[in-house]
């Protein structure tokens, strides 16, 4: 039971190390798409770090979800924090979207690409 608590303590600090490094990225960055994709991963790592939390803290004081106990309520806030932590990560999947038609030269570089094959024939 020790070794999980080490594992849950550990998750927990490079999350929030991770935070800590994201939110210091982000402040160098100017306004703009790329800074909005690193608001969405920042909240996408925020319900992570505190599904990690939530789950630490839980078997922690020992309210552990196995068969028997899968109708605690202890458990449904770490579902909701794993679910909004997917809905963040589908919000910020549509900004790179977004950031790859903004920055992407995918359909010119194959134009640029006929062109200069057609100029050496």
């Amino acid at each position: 039971m020790v070794h999980i608590a080490i594992v849950g303590v550990s998750t927990v600090i490079f999350g929030v190390a991770s935070i800590l490094l994201i939110s210091k990225a982000r402040n160098r960055l100017s306004e703009g798409s790329i800074r909005k994709y690193m608001d969405n991963f920042a909240i996408c790592l925020v319900f992570i770090v505190i599904f990690s939390v939530w789950q630490t803290a839980r078997d922690f004081f020992g309210s552990g979800i196995g068969i028997e106990k899968h109708t605690t309520y202890a458990a449904y806030p770490e579902y909701i924090f794993i679910v909004l932590a997917y809905i963040a990560f589908i919000v910020a999947s549509y900004r790179v979207l977004k950031i790859s038609e903004e920055f992407g030269f995918k359909e010119e570089g194959k134009k640029i690409e006929r062109l200069i094959k057609s100029k050496k024939r």
